[in-house]
């Protein structure tokens, strides 16, 4: 009993510090693993709140497609949903202006209810093949939720006009 005084008594600050050190270690990788596999079950997080009465169903989507296949100059269409964004991408035949492209695009928005427009994301991706006679276009465009315009980005080409 006298050597584990003796120990205490000499070494009593080196025994407090090696708790101390413990305690600190044991904190800092509990909040480690908390912060990097904490409890949260969805990659979005808490973003997805409301979802469910706004969701878009498989038949929601085909109406969708339906409709937008009755017009002659849409070759191919897609529409897909990844959390609370629509991604649409139209591909056009020839012949059809850029112009004309964005306005079935921006018309499109409009077999959404507005209860859809003001939840999800929209993201646009128009597109026209290149031919000899035609150049083409490849054009991308959004909408946020909280936004009221369809934004396209610019399509210009660059050119360098070093002297």
């Amino acid at each position: 009993m006298n050597k584990i005084k003796k120990l205490w008594v000499e070494n009593r600050v080196l025994f407090v510090l090696f708790i101390i050190v413990m305690i600190c270690i044991l904190l800092i990788l509990g909040v480690f693993l908390n912060y990097f596999f904490g409890s949260s079950k969805s990659s979005y997080g808490n973003r997805l709140d409301g979802i469910t009465e706004v969701q878009i169903t498989d038949e929601m989507k085909n109406n969708f497609l339906n409709k937008m296949g009755e017009d002659e100059s849409i070759i191919d269409k897609d529409l897909t949903v990844k959390g609370k964004v629509i991604y649409i991408r139209y591909t056009f035949k020839e012949g059809v202006t850029l112009i004309e492209a964005q306005s079935k695009a921006l018309a499109s928005l409009d077999l959404f209810e507005d209860k859809y427009k003001n939840f999800y994301d929209f993201n646009f991706t128009i597109k026209e093949e290149s031919t000899e006679t035609n150049e083409g276009f490849l054009l991308m465009g959004a909408k946020n939720a909280n936004g009221s315009n369809l934004v396209w980005n610019n399509n210009d080409n660059v050119t360098n006009n070093e002297e």
